[in-house]
C-alpha cells in the first residue's frame, strides 16, 4: 500500500532538540512525513504548503484559529503543551469549532479538553530504560541542575542538607533572552558547585551528566512533555521538581522524587534517595512497557476519528474578529 504524506509541523527551536522524533518514528510507519518548522517570520509560507496536505500534525507550535480555519475539512490533529497554552474559553471554543484532534499528555490539558468537548486522546510517554543509568548513591549525592530561568538554585537548594552533597553540576545555559544567576566563589564554594556555561548542550554530554548524578533537578516550573526530566526517569535519577503538570504526574510517591510547593517545608529524606533505586528502576521500566502499549492509539485515533465541521455562527464571528486584528496590527506595523 502507497503511504500518504503527512506535514509535521514543529517548532524552529526544536531542529536542535529533536524531543518530537518519538512522534515522528509513530507516523513514519503509515505516512510519508514532510517537516515543517514552525518561525513567526515564515508563518505565511507555512500555511500556503499545508493546504496542499490532507493530513497534518502539529507539535506544540499551532498556527492562528483564522489560519486553520482554511484549513477546514482537512485531517488534523495537535499535540499542545502545557507549559505555554492558553486557557481562554474563546480560543477553546474555535479549537472545538475547526474539529482538531488534541493528543495530550498533561492531564490538565485532558479535563480541560473533556470539559469543553473537544476530541483527545491522553498518553503517558515514557523513554525506553538506559540500564547504564541505574546505580546506587554513594555517602554523598551529585546533583544535576540546567538552568534555564523558571527554578532557580534558591527554590531548591534549602531542601538538601549541604552535608549530604558531593557537588552540584550547575549547567547554565538559560532559554533564549533569559539572564544568568550571579555567584561569586565563596556562594560557589559553600554549595559545592561546579558551574558550566554553554550556549547549547549536546545530548551525548547532557546524557553524561544526568548519568553520572544521582539527584536531577528539573529545570523548568511547568513542563509540556519534560524531556529533560523523562530522561532522568529513565535511569532511574531521583527528581525534584516543582509541583505542577506534567512532573507532579510522574513524580508520585516519595521514592521517586520530591516536588517543591510553597506548603512544604521538610527537606528531602537522604534515605528516600538511597533506598528507592530500586523502585525507581522498576518504576522507568513498567512506565516504558505501558508507553509501548498504548502509542499504537495514536495512529488510531488519528485516523479514525473525523468528523465535519458544523456551522456555528457565533464561532464564525470569533474568527472573522481575529481576522480583523490581524490585519489591522499589519497596518499598524506599515506606518
Amino acid at each position: 500500500m502507497v503511504k500518504k504524506k503527512l506535514a509535521f509541523v514543529d517548532h524552529n527551536f526544536h531542529k536542535k532538540t529533536r524531543c518530537a522524533d518519538f512522534l515522528r518514528e509513530i507516523f513514519s510507519e503509515h505516512f510519508i512525513i514532510d517537516d515543517y518548522w514552525w518561525s513567526l517570520r515564515e508563518e505565511t509560507k507555512l500555511i500556503k504548503f499545508l493546504k496542499n496536505y490532507e493530513n497534518i500534525f502539529f507539535f506544540q507550535t499551532l498556527i492562528p484559529s483564522y489560519h486553520l480555519l482554511k484549513l477546514r475539512n482537512k485531517n488534523l490533529m495537535w499535540a499542545p503543551m502545557y507549559d505555554n497554552l492558553l486557557f481562554d474559553w474563546k480560543y477553546w471554543k474555535k479549537i472545538k469549532y475547526i474539529n482538531i484532534k488534541l493528543l495530550c499528555f498533561s492531564k490538565k490539558i485532558k479535563l480541560h479538553a473533556d470539559k469543553l468537548g473537544c476530541q483527545n486522546i491522553g498518553l503517558k510517554y515514557f523513554m525506553k530504560p538506559k540500564e547504564m543509568g541505574f546505580k546506587t548513591p554513594q555517602k554523598t549525592l551529585n546533583i544535576f541542575f540546567w538552568y534555564r530561568n523558571d527554578l532557580k538554585l534558591n527554590d531548591w537548594i534549602g531542601f538538601f542538607n549541604l552535608n549530604k552533597i558531593n557537588k552540584i553540576i550547575y549547567f547554565d545555559c538559560p532559554d533564549p533572552g533569559r539572564k544568568s544567576e550571579e555567584f561569586d566563589k565563596i556562594f560557589l564554594d559553600k554549595y559545592k558547585i561546579e558551574l558550566t556555561k554553554m550556549s547549547f548542550l549536546p545530548h551525548s554530554q547532557y546524557i553524561e551528566y544526568v548519568k553520572n548524578c544521582d539527584v536531577f533537578i528539573s529545570p523548568r516550573k511547568q513542563e509540556g512533555i519534560g524531556m529533560s526530566f523523562l530522561e532522568a526517569i529513565s535511569m532511574g535519577k531521583y527528581i525534584v521538581s516543582n509541583d505542577d503538570s506534567t512532573m507532579n504526574e510522574y513524580v508520585t510517591d516519595k521514592n521517586i522524587g520530591f516536588l517543591i510547593n510553597k506548603k512544604k517545608k521538610k527537606s528531602i529524606d537522604y534515605n528516600d534517595i538511597i533506598n528507592g533505586v530500586n523502585y525507581r528502576t522498576q518504576f522507568a521500566k513498567n512506565g516504558y512497557l505501558q508507553w509501548l502499549k498504548q502509542k499504537n492509539e495514536v495512529i488510531n485515533f488519528f485516523l479514525n476519528n473525523l468528523h465535519k465541521r458544523k456551522k456555528n455562527c457565533f464561532t464564525e464571528i470569533l474568527f472573522f474578529l481575529d481576522f480583523i486584528k490581524f490585519y489591522l496590527k499589519k497596518l499598524l506595523k506599515r506606518y
